[in-house]
């Protein structure tokens, strides 16, 4: 197995402008760019793990004009830049058919020796030769959510970086081969949830923290006050059992031919607590969920009651990351679960 990792000391004039369905015109593998700044250590920053998440090439674009000059980039602080699925970025979707998820391939992974893992490997020792001031990692949801961040440690430092970009975050131990999980032990690290696609307000939360990271000699030494930021951790995932038809409401031409039909505008209710035996979905078949523990440990008999047909939880808990996209539904899950951290 082998590496197609490409590493640049520059970046092309053509990032400011390019769209993400043409980001392969300028970048054919996945690229690792070094950008030196006025101060280390350097920040990290990953966009495009989900070739469909764009709103990090534009926030990137965003940072890259403001220190523009007329022979280059005046940054305050070095940047290593990680441009990764390209391929599925050109084609506008999540990930190719058969490919590795790029946001599961990290140190950390359950498929450690895939293509994808190996180079994500290599990015990995290129960036920690030096010490690291933090790490980012751009994304966005395809369900109605609001911008948070996630951390897999629960310190101060982690802590700060969320309440600079929202006041709620989410602690997470799984899925594993993420790419924040892959810092705990290395800087401080976050994987920021920019909403939908080219959602502005939360781009331009990104844009500050990313700026605001850039200036910062220090994280502030003092604890954060507790009233700052409301930390809720992923208690379980809900994904669909194998072999079950599903579809949305909201879908009503398929409807009656399915065996689970999820309620409309269920992305509503992300980060919003559903109610014990609040009914979510309707079912043709016993066990049309699948819902599994942080450790993986299938607990759906412990959270999903069926009461001739309606599905509901049996006890109250906030979804998160709820997707409306059939094949992103099928390719990572239909939903997290939450609870107070």
């Amino acid at each position: 197995m082998k590496s197609n990792l490409t590493i640049l000391d520059h970046i092309p004039s053509a990032f400011l402008s390019i769209s993400h369905r043409e980001i392969k015109n300028l970048f054919e593998t996945p690229t690792l760019i070094h950008l030196k700044g006025e101060k280390d250590p350097a920040l990290f920053i990953s966009i495009l793990l989900h070739g469909n998440e764009y709103s990090g090439l534009q926030i990137m674009q965003d940072i890259l004009k403001k220190y523009q000059t007329t022979d280059g980039y005046k940054l305050p602080r070095s940047i290593w830049l990680f441009i990764g699925n390209v391929d599925a970025a050109q084609m506008g979707v999540r990930l190719r058919d058969g490919q590795i998820d790029f946001n599961r391939a990290w140190p950390g992974t359950l498929e450690p020796d895939t293509d994808t893992a190996i180079l994500i490997q290599e990015v990995m020792d290129e960036i920690t030769q030096d010490e690291l001031f933090a790490s980012i990692d751009l994304h966005n949801n395809t369900g109605q959510n609001p911008p948070y961040g996630c951390i897999s440690v629960v310190n101060e430092k982690n802590k700060y970086l969320s309440s600079f970009f929202n006041h709620i975050a989410m602690v997470f131990q799984s899925p594993k081969g993420v790419s924040t999980m892959a810092f705990d032990d290395i800087c401080p690290a976050i994987t920021l949830e920019c909403s939908t696609p080219g959602n502005e307000p939360a781009r331009k939360r990104a844009f500050d923290l990313i700026d605001d990271l850039m200036h910062m000699d220090h994280f502030p030494e003092k604890p954060l006050p507790a009233h700052d930021l409301q930390l809720v951790k992923n208690s379980a995932t809900i994904k669909i059992n194998a072999n079950v038809t599903f579809c949305f409401e909201d879908d009503v031409s398929n409807s009656s031919d399915m065996d689970l039909t999820v309620v409309k505008n269920f992305d509503h209710h992300n980060f919003t607590l559903l109610e014990k035996n609040e009914v979510f979905a309707y079912s043709k078949v016993a066990k049309p969920l699948l819902v599994i523990s942080p450790e993986g440990k299938d607990i759906t008999d412990d959270l999903i009651q069926n009461d001739n047909g309606k599905l509901s939880l049996k006890k109250a808990l906030m979804p998160a990351m709820i997707s409306m996209d059939k094949k992103i539904v099928l390719q990572d899950c239909l939903c997290y679960l939450l609870e107070d951290y």
